[in-house]
């Protein structure tokens, strides 16, 4: 049987078997950087996911791949990371703040770390 026969034969174990494995995988990175949003303490897992402290995450995923929790996994949990609810991280992203914290004053425009 070549493996593309095996793999239509035996595809929806495959499918789940691979869903588990990536949902373990995120579930090991989450837990390991602090299990909760670093911002608002969010623990929901649904609503977390993992932030690159000083930006650059679309330059870094380009790099390595979509799949960075098995990225981080493999380089034995690097620095640079933290876990973000998806609301801080795109807040953070996208305002240069989290409201969680509160809304720079001023006119200073450049992105702050929390």
């Amino acid at each position: 049987m070549t493996s593309k026969e095996y793999y239509w034969k035996n595809r929806k174990k495959l499918l789940a078997d691979q869903k588990t494995a990536r949902r373990k995988r995120r579930t090991i990175v989450l837990d390991f950087y602090g299990g909760k949003c670093y911002c608002c303490s969010e623990i929901l897992y649904e609503f977390l996911g993992i932030d690159h402290i000083n930006g650059g995450g679309t330059k870094h995923r380009k790099l390595v791949g979509a799949n960075l929790d098995r990225w981080i996994i493999r380089n034995n949990f690097p620095p640079g990371f933290r876990v973000l609810c998806h609301n801080c991280n795109l807040s953070l992203g996208m305002y240069g703040y989290c409201p969680h914290i509160g809304i720079p004053q001023g006119g200073d425009d450049s992105p702050k770390v929390v």
